[in-house]
């Protein structure tokens, strides 16, 4: 007997055996097989802020042994293929917005990151509980047939799920406010104004921006290029240049504008709208106001002086008379 004909007949009579030993590998729905397969949660980023669309990330892990690993038959107990996740909420405040997400095949030792979006819809800061479930399929059987030298081998999946308990925290987010605004703008006048913001959320705003944008009465806008970010509780110095328009009255009003940061979650940019409040004081009187002053006053004294000759005439009238 040649070579290949032993390799074909121990081949055949290995994969009937190998056959038995895979049944004993089939897990029910919710249960990890004892062999093949051992999908866990390896790491989750991402917190859900308080009414706000946000991203949570989890590593999924195959962590069967690599020694499962076969030969180049094929024949591998440990490769989860087909995976599918799906993220459910037990709490109607936590909406979850994404569908099942496929996370392909993981052989033994591999990880794979599916991402999911939820929103915390009246939910109070603190940690809640999710469940991770895990659809997938696995290798089952395998059938020999043929003959003996050239034997064909037909392999048979099976699915299986498995459900994964884990937590999300709500938290505020970055928030950004408007600390103090040093400088104030006259009508017709382009000034200087220093704008301090502050982060009064529980998360960092990193490479915050601020865009503002001109309103009535403030008719040209340009912003500082200043970039920084801002820990809980921290402030930092924007400057702005406004020009206001030349009707405007004495008063507060509100200048729109946009900060931008990363939260750090997903490295994306977020944004929210703010109103920065800049006084427009008293403006300067006019300059024909001033020439009508002074013309005024001019022929006022012009008239006291015509009344103050008059007078002395007379005076000097009655003196030539009296005489």
């Amino acid at each position: 007997m040649n070579a290949s004909r032993f390799l074909g007949r121990f081949l055949f009579l290995l994969f009937p055996l190998l056959l038995l030993l895979a049944a004993g590998f089939s897990a029910q729905a919710g249960d990890s097989p004892a062999e093949g397969p051992h999908l866990q949660i390896s790491s989750i980023s991402g917190n859900l802020e308080v009414s706000r669309p946000s991203s949570i990330f989890v590593v999924l892990e195959n962590n069967a042994s690599t020694a499962e690993e076969t030969d180049e038959t094929g024949f591998n107990k440990a490769n989860a293929s087909s995976i599918v996740a799906e993220l459910h909420s037990p709490d109607d405040r936590i909406k979850i917005f994404s569908g099942r997400q496929n996370a392909g095949q993981l052989a033994a030792g591999e990880n794979a990151t599916v991402q999911f979006m939820a929103l915390a819809d009246g939910a109070a800061l603190g940690i809640y509980p999710l469940q991770l479930r895990l659809n997938y399929s696995r290798l089952s059987q395998v059938t020999a047939s043929g003959e003996e030298g050239a034997p064909n081998f037909v392999f048979a999946y099976e699915k299986a799920s498995i459900e994964l308990p884990l937590q999300a925290e709500v938290v505020l987010g970055p928030k950004i406010e408007q600390e103090k605004l040093e400088g104030e703008t006259l009508p017709k006048a382009e000034s200087n104004l220093q704008v301090f913001l502050a982060n009064r959320g529980d998360e960092p705003a990193l490479d915050l921006e601020m865009q503002a944008r001109p309103s009535p009465p403030f008719l040209m806008v340009e912003n500082g290029q200043e970039k920084s970010s801002l820990a809980p509780g921290e402030s930092a110095l924007r400057s702005l240049s406004v020009f206001t328009d030349e009707n405007a009255t004495s008063g507060y009003y509100a200048l729109p504008c946009r900060v931008s940061y990363r939260d750090g979650q997903d490295g994306g940019r977020k944004s929210q709208e703010l109103a920065l409040l800049i006084y427009v004081g008293e403006g300067a009187p006019s300059p024909w106001l001033y020439l009508g002053a002074a013309g005024l006053i001019l022929l006022f004294l012009a008239g006291g002086f015509w009344g103050l000759r008059r007078f002395m005439s007379g005076r000097r009238r009655l003196r030539i008379v009296k005489s």
